[in-house]
Parts: C-alpha cells; structure tokens; sequence
C-alpha cells in the first residue's frame, strides 16, 4: 500500500487468539536511526489507501506496524466467533496487546497512533497499564458511539439491510454527522470505506459498541497520552475529547484544523512535536 525508497516492506498475518488471525503491514527504514517504533491502528472499517500520506512520511524515519483490526474484511475469523462480544472494544484492545507481544515491542519505547475506535482501542489497552508506551497519540476517540434512533433497531436486522441501507446511511452521514461542506475529504473517506466493508461483521461491530462508555478507567493510565481533535469535526465533538483528556492523567489537547488534516503528512509534524516535548520535559 505504500512504497517508500530505502524502507523494507512486509505484509503478514497475525494470530491473537484460536481462529482468529489479522493483517499487519511492517516497514522499516533500511538504515535505523534509533527512532522509537510506532503500532498504527486505524478507525472502524477504514482502509489503509485513506492514510497514504501519513505512512508515507511516518515510514522515512520509524519502523511502523499498521494492524488491521478483525472487524475488517481482511481479518480471518471463524465463524462460531461470528458474533458481538467477539467485536467489542475490550476485545480489540487484547488484539493489539497480543500482537503488541508477538512483535516483541519494547514497552518503554513504542508509540502508540489510533483514530476514531483504533484510539478507543488504544485507551482501552492502556487502562490500568495493561499496554504501556512511551507516549500515545491518538484521534478523535469516542467517549460513547452515538446512534440515532433508527440505527438501533438496525443493527439487530440481517447483514442483507445493511447492504440495502448504505446509501441512506451515507447520506445520514452527510446530512447530520459530518461537515461534507467544509471538509469533503473526510466524507469521501466514509464513502469508500462504507462501501467496502462487510455486511456481517459491521452489523456485529456496530451491536458489540452500542453500550460502549470509554471514560471509566481512563484515570488508571500511566502512559502519556496526546488526543487529538478538529473542531469541526461534528463526528467526534471536541466537548469529548475535553472530557477525555481530563480524565487521563497525562493527558493533552491537540487542536487541528480538519479531520481531513489528521489523515495528511502534516499530522507527523504534530506527532514529534509531541515526542519531542516529551523528550525536553523527561531533560528536564
């Protein structure tokens, strides 16, 4: 998916638990400069292609493992795990501790990098130093995941309706959830990836993170903790990832300009502006 001069590339799977294996990406610059790795994990049913450009300047100078997490069509799962708690956030958080420990990732050095339910992930294997880091830096987490008073009912239908409703459920989107006028990227990301994705395992997803609430707990991480978020972003409000950020610990803001921006290269600017605070602070 990213094809970089001088990084080594390599696609492989991972297994976190009997029946279950997903898709890792891994690339390494061929000449190590001592930076601390980062484990990328990406939002509900996104896809690599809508985060080119960020990998594309993360991959220069740090080794980067972008994990596919098992509500994706690329994750192998059996089908007696074929239902909701095996979708759920606290699930997908022992996924990325397991693989966290397969790569045998040096705990007092890894970066962790989510969006959207990859940094409710992230949060949620964070609690209660489960899976510590270095430092974090995530977008746009959820405090709850807001369904409108027809989607309830939805997600307890066959997968067949979910495939009829994609174009009403974009066009709820457009209408009600994102800022198509002012950030059009973002609802084109939602396109594609709305598009794509598999029937069963969204309607599993969406009916496993229906009760889902992400502040308890949250006072119980050690790691330091950067949230960021755009205020025009009416998908994930600024008002929680307020709330979020004083609740951790070690927990700040970041402000950017769109959610589009979170998905450029420029992002990895505000990413080791962080790590590098981090660094003059620990100096200090």
């Amino acid at each position: 998916p990213v094809e970089v001069p001088g990084v080594h590339f390599e696609q492989r799977r991972v297994k976190v638990e009997e029946g279950v294996s997903l898709r890792l990406f891994e690339w390494r610059p061929e000449s190590d400069n001592g930076a601390d790795p980062i484990l990328f994990v990406a939002g509900w049913i996104s896809l690599v292609t809508g985060w080119v450009p960020l990998l594309e300047r993360l991959v220069q100078n740090r080794p980067v493992y972008y994990l596919e997490t098992r509500e994706k069509a690329s994750a192998e799962i059996s089908a007696r795990l074929m239902r909701p708690v095996n979708f759920s956030i606290p699930r997908l958080a022992d996924d990325l501790i397991e693989v966290s420990n397969q790569l045998g990732l040096d705990r007092e050095r890894i970066v962790l990098f989510g969006s959207s339910m990859g940094s409710n992930a992230i949060l949620e294997a964070l609690k209660g130093d489960r899976l510590t880091a270095s430092a974090s830096f995530v977008i746009g987490p959820n405090v709850e995941f807001h369904f409108p008073w027809w989607g309830r009912p939805l997600v307890h239908l066959p997968p067949w309706v979910y495939s009829a409703a994609k174009p009403f459920v974009l066009w709820y989107l457009r209408t009600f959830r994102v800022n198509a006028r002012e950030d059009p990227e973002q609802m084109a990301r939602y396109v594609r990836t709305i598009r794509a994705a598999d029937p069963a395992r969204i309607m599993l997803s969406a009916r496993a993170v229906i009760n889902y609430e992400a502040m308890p707990g949250l006072d119980t991480i050690s790691s330091p903790v950067a949230v960021a978020y755009a205020a025009n972003d009416t998908l994930h409000g600024e008002e929680e990832v307020e709330r979020i950020v004083e609740a951790i610990p070690n927990g700040v803001a970041v402000s950017c300009p769109s959610n589009t921006y979170m998905h450029t290269a420029a992002v990895a600017s505000d990413i080791e502006k962080y790590l590098d605070s981090l660094s003059a602070e620990a100096e200090s």
